[in-house]
């Protein structure tokens, strides 16, 4: 089987692991089950309109011996599966850290009901994430300018990993920030990174599992890691926002669950 194959097992055996964890403990009551798994899809959708619209324009795949040779719209599927399983690894690896690794730190059920009661409404937009998207945004561009001045006048990649990024940050932050564990937050977003860098200098890159269209990138690059370039680890630390997504539909269930009571 293709090495590129093969690898995926770096992403696809933790999910695996931590969802057989997570079921046998039964961390999970059924309202996180319904949050769960809708961030799950919603994933593994994101995952595939990334490599559907983009794939061809921000990467490259040099080295097709270490792929099956099975194509969707001329990009190989080890790339669906990639991201797909990357993203459920962050889900999978808070819920485990949220619900088991670092509990104390979650607010109980208690908390999520207390607190939907007094919701009128769940969406308040965040104003500083607003103001933080803008300004990351023009530095990106800025920092184009400076050190790569080929190709598009925008720095592509960065530009659509920041703004998947920042919909939840400016949609939900302000309803889900009291209730994001923030410790578990921070140890999955330290250990994707890690991984995804591992795995991306010492196999990915120098094996030609795929490559970076630099007229796309900031131009900041590794040359001592292959010339990864920056949003290689950005992509990761930008992705552990959608944990927000998640927490976010934890509470629309208790507020649903509060409606409907007083329905009946």
């Amino acid at each position: 089987m293709p090495e590129y194959t093969i690898s995926l097992l770096f992403w696809i055996v933790p999910v695996v692991l931590i969802a057989v964890f997570i079921e046998k403990k039964h961390l999970l009551t059924s309202r996180k089950k319904k949050a769960f798994f809708i961030t799950v899809a919603v994933l593994a959708l994101a995952g595939c309109i990334l490599d559907l619209l983009f794939a061809r324009l921000f990467f490259t795949f040099p080295n097709r011996s270490m792929i099956l040779g099975w194509y969707i719209t001329g990009i190989p599927v080890e790339e669906f599966v990639f991201y797909i399983t990357g993203f459920w690894f962050i889900l999978f690896l808070y819920v485990f850290s949220d619900e088991w690794f670092l509990k104390k730190y979650n607010p109980d059920d208690t908390v999520y009901a207390r607190f939907a009661s007094r919701l009128r409404r769940l969406i308040f937009p965040h104003g500083s994430s607003v103001i933080t998207y803008l300004i990351l945004l023009v530095t990106g561009i800025g920092i184009k300018f400076v050190f790569n001045r080929d190709g598009a006048f925008l720095p592509g990649y960065y530009v659509f990993l920041l703004t998947v990024a920042y919909i939840p940050m400016i949609l939900f932050y302000r309803v889900t920030k009291k209730f994001v564990n923030w410790r578990a937050f921070s140890f999955t977003l330290l250990v994707t990174v890690l991984l995804s860098i591992i795995w991306e200098v010492t196999l990915a890159l120098p094996r030609g599992y795929w490559g970076y269209n630099k007229d796309h990138m900031l131009g900041i690059f590794a040359p001592a890691w292959s010339n990864l370039p920056i949003e290689a680890v950005s992509v990761w630390m930008f992705s552990t926002l959608v944990i927000l997504v998640y927490e976010f539909l934890k509470i629309s269930y208790f507020t649903k669950s509060r409606a409907e009571r007083r329905v009946r």
